[in-house]
């Protein structure tokens, strides 16, 4: 089963296309909070916001990684 997002500026337009997909047997609508959303992402990019301190740490021009 694969899931797609879909965003929809008009509601009454989104309103129309919802029941058109409900009245389809073989999709499955489910509305989902904005906010839930934006938990989700938080969640999967956790690292992101505390990144891990490295030792030795050291940046790499282009010409130095194609010499080695």
């Amino acid at each position: 089963m694969k899931s797609y997002t879909i965003s929809i500026a008009d509601e009454t337009k989104a309103t129309r296309l919802l029941a058109l997909l409900s009245d389809l047997s073989y999709v499955i609508v489910t509305e989902q909070d904005q906010n839930q959303g934006k938990e989700q992402s938080e969640k999967r990019f956790s690292l992101m916001n505390n990144p891990l301190s490295v030792e030795n740490f050291r940046l790499f021009s282009r010409e130095e990684l194609h010499e080695r």
